[in-house]
């Protein structure tokens, strides 16, 4: 197990193109694992997942990690910062735990915990936001249980199963 942030349950380690597999695949083209995600609009194929990764892996203002459980090594979701604002010392979160059998286990609280910590002890940032859809509560609940507090609404913003929905704006002070 190689890893670079670690809880009792999981670890995160650098996302590779090892990762980018039929199973991780499966996750971005299943439509109640992106729910609440900008993925999930239009099928994906493994090539484009694997250069998506890839621009993660290269890009100089994104840290991925994968998600895995220290009972197994199973890799179960990713979860990132990007847009860094390094005069403000601000980024943003983004997360997907994609295996749904990990689901209100609290796997995704404890990635949460692990970035934000890291965010502020090792990367001295101050504060870092998200966006959420409102028609996924059980992800607004969880960032409101981590300190996350709503900033902003755009109303009606998106379209997913059927309905327009809210993109609601959090962001956590890690000062």
């Amino acid at each position: 197990m190689n890893y670079f942030l670690r809880s009792e349950k999981l670890y995160l380690r650098s996302i590779s193109l090892e990762d980018v597999t039929q199973r991780y695949l499966n996750w971005v083209n299943h439509p109640t694992v992106t729910k609440g995600l900008v993925t999930g609009t239009y099928p994906s194929e493994l090539s484009a997942l694997r250069n998506y990764v890839q621009g993660c892996i290269e890009s100089q203002s994104t840290i991925m990690f994968a998600i895995c459980t220290t009972e197994d090594d199973l890799h179960i979701g990713n979860i990132k910062l990007d847009q860094f604002d390094h005069l403000a010392r601000t980024a943003e979160l983004g997360i997907m735990i994609g295996d749904a059998d990990y689901w209100g286990k609290g796997y995704g609280s404890d990635a949460c915990q692990l970035v934000l910590d890291y965010a502020r002890d090792t990367l001295n940032l101050r504060k870092v936001s998200l966006t959420v859809f409102s028609n996924n509560p059980a992800a607004i609940r969880l960032y409101e249980k981590l300190g996350f507090e709503r900033e902003g609404t755009l109303k009606n913003h998106i379209f997913a199963d059927g309905n327009y929905h809210d993109k609601v704006w959090m962001s956590f002070f890690l000062t």
